[in-house]
């Protein structure tokens, strides 16, 4: 599974080949960005992941932000 920075979604492996915005990222990763988006606020941080879904997230939330944004923020000026 990859997610697309262009086009701001998932991708399978075959079109995730085509585009060079992807990050690959395990499903645990895919399950918590699901989460984030679909939870109610009340309930959004309470879930847990994987310490390396976890650094995965990481890295999509600031290059997300960043080309979003238009700005290089770190991610403590983020939250």
């Amino acid at each position: 599974m990859y997610f697309s920075l262009k086009d701001s979604g998932f991708k399978c492996g075959a079109c995730g080949k085509i585009d060079k915005s992807v990050i690959q990222i395990n499903k645990a990763t895919q399950d918590a960005i699901k989460y984030i988006v679909l939870a109610p606020p009340k309930k959004l941080y309470s879930f847990n992941i994987q310490k390396n879904s976890i650094k995965e997230l990481e890295i999509i939330t600031k290059l997300y932000l960043n080309q979003k944004l238009e700005k290089d923020y770190k991610l403590e000026e983020i939250f």
